[in-house]
């Protein structure tokens, strides 16, 4: 909208008939509208296209939820295998403790030979580092579960 004004001074005045010639003076006031009656459906557009980008807002917001959810999941499952992973390599150290307890007395005896002796204790050797290995794992799954659930 917009408001319009003039005012003439002139010798002779145009706007003043029949013209003379002498100064005078005249105005005028206007105001105009523009209104865009039709804007072929740019508004319409508009909206649907402000309706199809909160669509994929809550497409992408669905999407994340779910990726936090099964990275949660997936932590929490690693957790557990980790922990069932130490009973089991705890029973591995106490079968080569054993083995190797055994293997000692048979070789003090002379019913072993050293390669079996360095044999049970390589296995032994080995159940340990797998043990501790383990317990690695279990410490690692359990601050990856910390960060997934924000801890």
């Amino acid at each position: 909208m917009y408001l319009v004004g003039d005012y003439y001074y002139a010798r002779p005045n145009q706007r003043i008939l029949p013209t003379q010639d002498l100064f005078k003076d005249t105005w005028d006031v206007g105001v105009s509208v523009s209104l865009n009656i039709w804007n072929w459906g740019t508004t319409v557009h508009q909206t649907d296209q402000a309706e199809a980008q909160l669509q994929q807002a809550k497409d992408a917001r669905s999407l994340l939820a779910d990726g936090v959810a099964l990275e949660v999941t997936r932590n929490y499952l690693n957790l557990n295998q980790a922990k069932e992973r130490i009973s089991v390599a705890q029973k591995e150290v106490e079968q080569a403790e054993e083995n190797y307890r055994i293997t000692d007395e048979r070789f003090k005896e002379g019913l072993a030979l050293n390669s079996d002796l360095l044999d049970a204790e390589v296995a032994l050797l080995q159940a340990h580092t797998n043990y501790t290995q383990a317990q690695v794992d279990f410490e690692v799954a359990e601050a990856s579960l910390e960060q997934a659930i924000g801890e």
